[in-house]
């Protein structure tokens, strides 16, 4: 909003010199008061549809997911976020207009990389709130059989003295469209790219995928904590295989991050651990 210019004071007469004329002052100022509120509605108006138009009020977002290997965009919708091609186009093993091949959304093994996403409306319908006392920021959600699965992981780790939380669980394909753009704004495209998935491509849209971490410790705090070892040992045995591990980013896509476990199920867990492959490379085997 522009600033009102001081008022200039107003002279005082002796005498009453001044009021000769009077009326045609009076009038002129009218005149001109008026236009001056035109002019100022005129910028108020402009000023208030400039600030909407980024898709955020003019306030900018801040999203309440961290910088993980499956983060998106603030401000993007589904039809301009980066690499999101077709949003809804149904699952196909043909590459779409932006490359990427299309996945079923109820497939819990299904490929999710910088090659292969979910539809933009893809979210499970059996979500079910994680404990409180798991949740480390607010109300999280993951599918029915992942959160039991995790449930039964956490309660592990807890008999081997480690409380473990989430720190982020399932996120929406707009979510993730804002917090991809969030990490491109803030650190530029191509490291955005190395720790954050853009809208649709993301693990975390299945519903099966959690970040861990203990003791306020997430993230990168995370890395090299008894907790990251601990998880990185025992996962598998509860259906959790760690999608990012260290030294793959040339096969993942992503930088390592031992808190983003993804459920597959006990069988094919085990199966991928025996691998010795990335979840990524057994899935398209």
């Amino acid at each position: 909003m522009a600033k009102s210019r001081p008022r200039q004071a107003q002279r005082s007469t002796v005498g009453g010199q001044e009021k000769r004329g009077s009326w045609q002052t009076i009038f002129t100022g009218a005149i001109l008061a008026v236009a001056g509120s035109f002019i100022v509605l005129v910028i108020v108006a402009a000023d208030t549809l400039g600030s909407s138009g980024d898709g955020n009020g003019g306030a900018g977002v801040t999203p309440t997911d961290t910088p993980s290997a499956d983060t998106a965009t603030p401000g993007a919708s589904e039809t301009n976020s980066p690499g999101a091609g077709d949003p809804t186009r149904t699952p196909t093993n043909e590459p779409g207009p932006d490359g990427s091949i299309v996945v079923a959304c109820n497939d819990i093994l299904a490929p999710l990389d910088k090659q292969h996403r979910l539809p933009a409306d893809c979210a499970p319908t059996d979500l079910e709130a994680l404990p409180g006392g798991i949740s480390a920021q607010g109300s999280q959600f993951l599918r029915a059989e992942a959160l039991a699965a995790l449930n039964e992981m956490f309660d592990a780790a807890r008999a081997d003295g480690f409380i473990l939380q989430v720190n982020s669980s399932f996120r929406s394909y707009q979510t993730q469209a804002d917090t991809y753009n969030y990490w491109v704004q803030t650190y530029g495209k191509e490291q955005a790219d190395r720790t954050s998935a853009r809208p649709g491509h993301s693990e975390h849209q299945l519903g099966t995928t959690a970040d861990v971490g203990a003791r306020g410790q997430f993230l990168e705090d995370f890395i090299g904590t008894a907790e990251a070892d601990w998880l990185a040992e025992n996962s598998w045995k509860y259906g959790f295989i760690i999608s990012y591990p260290e030294g793959k980013e040339d096969v993942t896509g992503y930088a390592y991050e031992p808190w983003h476990v993804r459920y597959v199920g006990k069988d094919v867990a085990a199966d991928v651990h025996s691998s010795g492959l990335t979840l990524r490379e057994f899935l398209l085997r």
